[in-house]
């Protein structure tokens, strides 16, 4: 039953980032990953690719997510807010680590 929630909620996610663009796309198909660490090797994989801008993109659509995620009565799946409490914590330290190359650089 968990996985079939999980399926639904990868689909709605996919749905609505087709409206909300490329970075809700990534993260809908980063919640789809079963492993934590796979997902997290795909998600360091695509900030690398991309970059600052589109890690901060995800930075923002994250932090949106969890404070939703703080306001629906009755709670959110803890485990969705699980994955993506592990998503935004990759994302930030990749931020922090690209700030002293962006200052090299200029």
């Amino acid at each position: 039953l968990l996985e079939i929630i999980r399926l639904i909620q990868t689909r709605i996610i996919e749905e609505l980032g087709q409206d909300l663009g490329e970075g809700a796309q990534v993260l809908g198909q980063l919640i789809g990953y079963e492993c934590k660490e796979e997902r997290l090797a795909v998600l360091e994989a695509g900030l690398t690719v991309r970059g600052p801008e589109f890690a901060s993109d995800l930075n923002a659509m994250t932090l949106e997510a969890l404070d939703g995620f703080s306001k629906v009565i009755g709670g959110a799946d803890p485990g969705l807010v699980s994955i993506i409490q592990e998503i935004n914590d990759s994302i930030q330290v990749y931020i922090e680590s690209h700030k002293t190359d962006e200052k090299s650089y200029q």
